[in-house]
């Protein structure tokens, strides 16, 4: 495996430890924790929605489109004003953030100019489907 498909990959332990952290603290009689496992889980959500978002700006010098450009910071944007919903909320409309960024991915790695390599997409297609799935799982561990 390449480092870029490590680092991918390795991204996914913040969102579990957060989900660990937070039974953890709940079945502990001594809730010590500096922070809040479940803003720690979203802020880092939000982050990493607008980072991949940010990475749209590079693939769209390979293909130039204006589009590819508002939709980068639309996603930003949209992950930011997630952290203003309550958790519920912003457990719910997060993995749209990063479903509409792989339909968008999805879209540029079929152009004809193949702004992405298949083994990235691939990559970006389990991420995607595993983030989805920590966001479901937080909604029915916290709610």
């Amino acid at each position: 495996m390449r480092i870029w498909q490590w680092l991918g990959y390795l991204g996914l332990i913040p969102f579990v430890a957060c989900l660990w952290l937070l039974e953890i603290s709940i079945n502990s009689s001594a809730n010590n924790l500096l922070f809040n496992p479940q803003q720690a889980f979203l802020f880092y959500s939000a982050i990493i929605l607008s980072f991949l978002a940010g990475a749209l700006w590079r693939k769209d010098t390979l293909t130039p489109h204006i589009a590819t450009q508002i939709i980068s910071n639309f996603l930003c944007l949209y992950a930011f004003v997630c952290l203003f919903m309550p958790i519920f909320y912003a457990l719910m409309f997060l993995p749209i953030g990063y479903f509409s960024l792989f339909f968008v991915e999805y879209v540029l790695c079929n152009n004809k100019e193949k702004a992405y390599t298949t083994s990235y997409f691939l990559m970006r297609l389990r991420l995607t489907v595993l983030v989805i799935f920590l966001h479901a799982a937080a909604l029915m561990l916290w709610f």
